[in-house]
């Protein structure tokens, strides 16, 4: 299977950068790799060029700054992306070495897997910044994260998060992807272990939150039973290049 990974980012360029780094470093190096800045300083396709790039690197930058446009990102590294296979990760997921292996085999072993989501361990911020990654120490764990998966090209359509039409803020988000499973004939999921998340001493100041106007649409959305509302429109302008 072609492995896409997607990398939304809002002004986390260092941390963007080791998440890539890592990425390469994976026992299954992906078959590309998308980082998508979201409106932030133009800057991150400086840092990711310091990187030596060991696959194919596809930098795109939102040029308006959307509040939460946290989907929208996603949904242009979808776009921009070609896999059979979609590894949606935030900034601060970082995969083990193990990774993309164990997912993709599950994938190609089991045809009626759609999704595979993971278990977590949190890692501070400081050491991941200082330290090589074996050297990092998880300090807990943490349940999954419904954005952070690998799944067949084919199901985040059917789930409605997808290409350009629904960028922007009145796209389709993956909080209510739980109920939308529900909805599908015959779907399968599992669960592995694989992903450290980076935590800061204080989170970073990203309170780009809903507005009322936003969820309200977002809700609509979730709640349409056609392809998007006549809202979903495509309401950024960007650009992209291969690194």
């Amino acid at each position: 299977m072609k492995l896409s990974v997607i990398i939304p980012s809002y002004n986390r360029h260092d941390l963007a950068k080791i998440h890539v780094r890592e990425c390469m470093n994976s026992e299954r190096v992906p078959d590309e790799i998308i980082v998508v800045n979201d409106g932030g300083p133009e800057d991150l396709r400086d840092k990711l060029k310091e990187l030596n790039l060991k696959t194919k690197v596809i930098y795109a930058r939102i040029r308006e700054d959307i509040t939460w446009n946290y989907n929208g990102a996603c949904n242009l590294g979808f776009w921009l992306s070609g896999g059979d296979a979609i590894s949606l990760e935030d900034v601060d997921h970082i995969p083990l070495r193990t990774t993309y292996g164990t997912a993709l085999s599950a994938l190609e072993n089991d045809p009626a897997l759609m999704r595979v989501c993971y278990a977590r361990q949190w890692v501070w911020l400081e050491e991941a910044l200082s330290k090589p990654f074996d050297e990092w120490k998880p300090w807990g764990k943490l349940g999954p994260n419904q954005m952070v998966t690998t799944i067949r090209r084919d199901m985040y359509i059917k789930l409605k998060g997808q290409d350009e039409r629904f960028c922007g803020r009145y796209g389709w988000m993956a909080y209510d992807w739980a109920s939308r499973y529900r909805r599908l004939t015959g779907f399968k999921s599992t669960r592995i272990g694989n992903f450290y998340i980076i935590k800061e001493g204080s989170e970073p100041n990203m309170k780009r939150g809903m507005s009322p106007e936003n969820l309200k649409y977002y809700r609509e959305n979730a709640r349409s039973p056609h392809i998007h509302s006549s809202h979903g429109i495509l309401n950024f302008t960007y650009d992209y290049e291969v690194l």
